[in-house]
């Protein structure tokens, strides 16, 4: 298990072709006199599921947001694949392989889910053709048959936050990143979407995580990465995170 200090960086022709997807060097960010992340490091590997947990205002959100695009950092890298996505935006992170859903879910309410779904592929240059034969795929695999034809807003939370892994899932992507996906959940949803990380993970794309349910967590990660008041405290497995006793103290409240 590591601690809040971070190991060398490593370059991006150090992790392309390697164990390591992603690599978060040194990343600091700032709003005004507020410090929201610490010199945070940490590494994910392919084919895996990494938990980010901390009490609120950790940090987490804010570090997703420098990790897909949708902020910078002040300072530090964020490697993917081997490519430094530092200073990317968005959109083209997504293109390299990395998409993301959001607490507060995000989508087409108008639409049915599958015009949603080929909304998502409309800007890749993919067919129409192939665009269909990909939503039909994800329609299937998710379970969504029966909701397909139905206007997105009609639908209860976890078909919608379904649709929205759907959404993010049409291109094919390496990497998927859920901000807090079990919010509003009951207990019968947390294990759907806990047995959904595990297919995605099944099907070789590598999942990262941020929630505060701590036995769900516990079930679906491999690593789990603690960040309190913006800086990284403590990394391992879950076994490992149960009984560190600066996260116990921080966190898990005992």
């Amino acid at each position: 298990m590591t601690t809040s200090s971070h190991s060398a960086r490593v370059s991006p022709s150090a992790s392309a072709g390697g164990d390591t997807l992603l690599s978060i060097q040194g990343v600091s960010k700032s709003f005004g006199g507020v410090k929201a992340l610490t010199d945070v490091s940490f590494e994910v590997k392919r084919n895996s599921v990494t938990s980010l947990i901390g009490p609120n205002g950790a940090g987490k959100t804010t570090l997703f947001n420098c990790i897909t695009g949708f902020a910078r950092g002040d300072v530090g890298t964020v490697t993917f694949n081997g490519i430094d996505i530092t200073s990317k935006p968005g959109h083209k992170v997504a293109r390299l392989g990395m998409v993301r859903t959001f607490q507060n879910i995000r989508m087409l309410r108008d639409l049915t889910v599958y015009e949603s779904l080929i909304c998502a592929r409309s800007n890749d240059g993919a067919g129409a053709k192939e665009q269909h034969a990909r939503a039909n795929e994800l329609i299937e695999r998710l379970k969504l048959t029966k909701s397909a034809n139905r206007v997105c807003s009609t639908l209860p939370l976890l078909a919608q936050r379904t649709i929205e892994v759907a959404r993010a899932l049409m291109t094919s992507p390496q990497m998927i990143l859920f901000d807090e996906p079990t919010a509003g959940a009951t207990n019968q949803e947390r294990q759907l979407l806990a047995g959904l990380i595990s297919d995605l993970k099944g099907l070789g794309t590598t999942v990262m995580v941020i929630e505060h349910n701590v036995p769900f967590v516990m079930d679906v990660s491999d690593h789990i990465v603690v960040l309190d008041f913006g800086k990284k405290v403590a990394d391992g497995t879950p076994a490992e995170i149960a009984k560190n006793p600066v996260v116990q103290e921080i966190y898990l409240g005992v």
